[in-house]
């Protein structure tokens, strides 16, 4: 923690219930920084009441209708808006206005930051951050739904979409793509939190709660200070500002996902904390973390159109190598990737980048951000077929509408 990052609000409940399978990590975790732990543990049985009225009040509506009002709130179609759920007009009322510590001005060193080293943090992300993520209880909630399985390719197209959307100058206000795609998301994800506490495939009283606000504080933290920091490590150097405002921008992002202010990180130092803190409070990586890992890993090179089977392969191994360097060898081997040799690995990569960077400061006509960034665009195309607003109307993605 530092002397520019407030502390997280703690409210810690005399009477807190810990859900049995996070006892074992809370125990750990509470040695260490035991107000943040309670806080963490507290906030896996609290779910996202305002978007959770907004989902059951569209139970009642077909899924045209769902997808004609959410559509509405998005472009604040106030005339359609009418004839929806209060609860929906409610919602966009709510959200519609930015928190008083949002400054849009704040956010341009970190959107610059971000298109300078696109590569490396695409890399980051998903050899990182999404790996470190399936390594926790989130992976039972898309495992359970079978959304990567079925539809992998264009889940990660979606999710990198998403980031490269609210990394567009402008991308976070009222009427840009990366605010309606960050509010789009938190509909989605209480969507599933409501199938999921409707089937008898989950376990509230040892689990917690399905797509809790903990768990999303956690991705937030993940995506940002996490990302960072792995981003760093392949070679990308952003200075102190580029950093701040890249934290500013997933505060606000977390914020419209629907993070409560009690678990919101402020900077980047309490993101990076409450993202230790929450990991280990997670349990050890279950056969779910295994299969979603490992999935993330062999789909990778689809994400980035590589199809030819025996290329394909080469990526892989090399993905795998990378992802074991990032994410370290204790983490690798419970979540049963292959035995590969990683010494060097990320120091070489941090040279390369170095004397690229040297290169396109004697011949500016090297500097290739410009091709990193259409890359980058192809990448997260979303298939021509635009971003839909419709939620999935059941919870095994195979017997889903398309959506």
């Amino acid at each position: 923690m530092t002397g520019h990052d407030p502390p997280l609000a703690i409210d810690r409940r005399l009477d807190m219930r810990i859900p049995p399978v996070y006892q074992i990590g809370y125990d750990k975790a509470s040695v260490i920084n035991p107000e943040l732990a309670a806080k963490y543990v507290e906030h896996t049985t609290l779910s996202d009441p305002l978007a959770d009225a907004v989902i059951e009040a569209l139970a009642q509506l077909d899924q045209d209708d769902r997808h004609r009002f959410i559509l509405a709130g998005m472009a604040q179609d106030a005339k359609v808006l009418a004839d929806g759920p209060q609860a929906l007009r409610d919602f966009f009322d709510q959200i519609g206005t930015p928190p008083s510590w949002f400054n849009p001005a704040a956010v341009n060193a970190g959107c610059l930051a971000f298109h300078n080293d696109s590569d490396l943090f695409l890399l980051a992300f998903l050899g990182d951050v999404i790996v470190r993520g399936f390594s926790t209880l989130i992976s039972r909630s898309f495992f359970l739904t079978g959304r990567l399985w079925d539809y992998g390719v264009r889940r990660l197209q979606r999710n990198i979409l998403h980031l490269t959307e609210i990394m567009m100058p402008g991308g976070l206000d009222r009427q840009g793509e990366g605010w309606k795609l960050s509010v789009r998301i938190r509909l989605v994800h209480a969507q599933i939190r409501r199938m999921l506490s409707l089937s008898d495939e989950w376990d509230a009283a040892t689990y917690g709660m399905p797509m809790s606000a903990a768990h999303i504080a956690l991705a937030s933290a993940g995506f940002s200070a996490q990302l960072l920091q792995a981003t760093m490590r392949l070679g990308a150097h952003p200075d102190a500002e580029a950093r701040t405002s890249f934290m500013h921008i997933w505060r606000y992002t977390a914020w419209l996902l629907g993070v409560p202010e009690t678990i919101l990180f402020h900077g980047e130092a309490d993101a990076r904390e409450l993202y230790r803190i929450g990991c280990l409070c997670e349990p050890r990586p279950a056969i779910e973390s295994v299969a979603m890992a490992n999935g993330v890993v062999n789909v990778a090179p689809l994400v980035v159109n590589i199809t030819d089977p025996v290329e394909r392969r080469v990526i892989v191994r090399y993905a795998y190598r990378i992802s074991r360097a990032l994410i370290g060898d204790e983490l690798a081997d419970q979540l049963e990737f292959p035995r590969q040799w990683t010494t060097g690995l990320l120091a070489w990569l941090r040279c390369k980048r170095r004397m690229g960077r040297m290169l396109g400061r004697w011949d500016p006509t090297l500097n290739d951000t410009a091709q990193k960034f259409l890359t980058l665009l192809e990448i997260s195309a979303p298939e021509n077929r635009g971003i839909s607003y419709r939620l999935p109307d059941h919870l095994s993605s195979d017997q889903s509408k398309e959506w």
